[in-house]
């Protein structure tokens, strides 16, 4: 599931890179705004995957599954 957060948060990064590139903007314009991107991507996606395993431990405290 980390690895899904680290390859969408690239791929927003590289089609940022794309499109301002694209449109013809500056070069440091665009990696600013990859790298914002980039970390946007990160955190909202961590901070989900946080959620998620919360909500799974909470299901499950002693670690046991269903079935």
């Amino acid at each position: 599931m980390a690895q899904l957060v680290q390859t969408v948060s690239v791929a927003a990064a590289g089609m940022t890179v794309a499109v301002g590139l694209w449109h013809g903007w500056g070069t440091l314009a665009v990696l600013k705004r990859a790298a914002l991107a980039y970390l946007a991507f990160f955190v909202l996606g961590a901070l989900l995957l946080l959620l998620v395993r919360s909500v799974a431990r909470d299901q499950h405290p002693d670690g046991s599954q269903d079935g």
